[in-house]
Parts: structure tokens; sequence; C-alpha cells
């Protein structure tokens, strides 16, 4: 939480941080959807409110932990077919965080980027642009990205690069064997949630990919929001209810879990919770 809260206050100093009732990600409110669909897939995460805003953080997994089963070609054809620009050469990730108010509620919500489109490339709606730029060194340069770790204790530093990306330009990344047609309502609910406007189907033949293109998807996202208003009504519910349970509660700290079915749990933290800020950002939300 302190790296998205730290980029949004450098970037808008003015943010008005108190008008913000949940501050999430795809991850922990992508699941609050999922269960307001009545979707089972078991999910928890930890809630910190601080001030009235609803922090929700995501539970990650050990980074030791080795995932086995892996197929298909989701992060070999991003390195592939996109490149980093050279001010922001070996990042690990492109987060953003995406603002708007849903049936009063203001979101603040922050998730990873696949790719953007150049000024060149959207009339034409193809990816040759990045092609073109896609040299060897690039390609050694994101080869050893994952490898990083954090260094426990260490100070965050912000560094400024790059240029804005106007979030009409970017768009993401899924890729599919040529005989597994992809439905889209797969990915819909995602694009809704953090708004975003351009999607890239890649299919392949045995790795093979042909004539990717980046496609419009924005009228398509608007069709879904309005066939399922019912479930985006259960889902403003859900998280109104939420909200209002954990600012009425003495407690600041809690879990918030979902077995795939019956009720949605919201239980204060047995342990000493994780603080979803350093002290000197929570006070400027006037809880210290």
């Amino acid at each position: 939480m302190e790296p998205a809260v730290r980029a949004a206050l450098d970037m808008q100093p003015q943010l008005e941080l108190t008008s913000v009732d949940v501050f999430g990600c795809g991850s922990t409110v992508g699941n609050l959807l999922r269960c307001a669909r009545s979707q089972p897939q078991p999910f928890r995460f930890d809630v910190d409110v601080i001030g009235d805003t609803v922090f929700m953080v995501r539970r990650e997994e050990s980074p030791t932990q080795m995932i086995t089963d892996l197929q298909g070609y989701g992060h070999t054809f991003p390195e592939a077919y996109t490149s980093w620009d050279v001010d922001v050469r070996n990042s690990t990730s492109h987060q953003r965080i995406i603002a708007y108010s849903f049936g009063g509620i203001q979101f603040f919500i922050r998730s990873e980027t696949d790719a953007y489109l150049k000024q060149s490339s959207i009339k034409s709606n193809s990816l040759k642009e990045s092609q073109k730029e896609n040299s060897i060194d690039n390609i050694l340069d994101t080869m050893g990205i994952d490898t990083r770790q954090p260094v426990e204790g260490a100070v965050l530093k912000i560094h400024k690069q790059g240029t804005p990306i106007a979030q009409d330009h970017i768009f993401d990344i899924k890729t599919r064997a040529t005989h597994r047609k992809y439905d889209m309502e797969e990915i819909l609910p995602r694009l809704w949630l953090n708004q975003t406007p351009n999607f890239l189907i890649a299919y392949h033949d045995l790795g093979l990919f042909t004539k990717p293109k980046v496609i419009p998807v924005r009228d398509d996202v608007l069709k879904w929001q309005q066939n399922n208003s019912n479930d985006l009504a259960r889902f403003h519910a859900l998280v109104k209810r939420i909200v209002d349970v954990v600012r009425d509660s003495e407690s600041r700290q809690f879990e918030i879990s979902w077995d795939g079915k019956g009720p949605l749990c919201i239980t204060k933290q047995v342990i000493e919770g994780r603080n979803a800020l350093p002290a000197d950002l929570s006070a400027l939300w006037g809880s210290i």
C-alpha cells in the first residue's frame, strides 16, 4: 500500500485523502465482486481502517513458494511483443491507481497493467511499433527481472521517470491456443473494475502467434455493466456493508474471508495486525 499512496501523493499533492472510502487493489476488490456474483472462489484479505478510509490489504503467498503447474505464454508473450521505455527499463511491473465513485462510494484501486499503445500505434491497432523497439538489449534486461527481492527494513525511495500514460492507451493481455476460443466474460469484470478500455487476446498454434491486435473494448465493458446491473447492485451493497461495519467498530483491523459459499465473514484479527501504512502516512488521515 505504501508505494501506491506515496506515488499518488507525489503526482497529485492536493489529493483529498479523507474523501477516499475504499483503497484496495484488483485482487481484494475483485474478490468481493466475484463473491457478489456467487462465483465460488475462496479468498482472505486484511482490512485496516485509517481515518474513515477502509484499506483492503492483499494477503500474499510466500515469495519462495514454487508454482510447478504453469502452462501457456502469459509471461513470455509480453516479453517478446512489448518493451520497456528507456526511462523505466528494468522495472518489475507497471502499477496504476484509478479513482472513481460507484454508487456514492469513492474507490481508489491499484492494479497492474500489461502495456500501452503509443500514439503511432493507436490508429493501426497493432503492436508493430512495440516489435520494432524490442532489441536484444531489452530482452536481456528483462530476463532477470523477478530475481530481486525486497530488503527488510529498507526505506522506500521515489524516482520520477518516464512519461505519464493516459488511461485510454492502456491494455491488458491474454494468450490462448487457437483451438480454445476465449470467452470475454472471463475478462470483462476485471476490465470494468480497473476501467481498462483496450484488450489484446493473442491466439497461438503450438506457441506461434499470428498478427495479434489490440482492440477497443470500452463499448463491451459498458454493455457488460448494463447486463450485470443486478450483480453490481449486490457488489455495491456488499462493499457498503463492509465499510459500515468496520467503521462503526472499536477495532480498526479486521480479516475478510469467504470459503466460496455461505456468508462472508468479517472478523477481528486475532494476532497483532499488519498496518497498511507507516505512521507518517497514517497521520495524513488524522488517525494519529
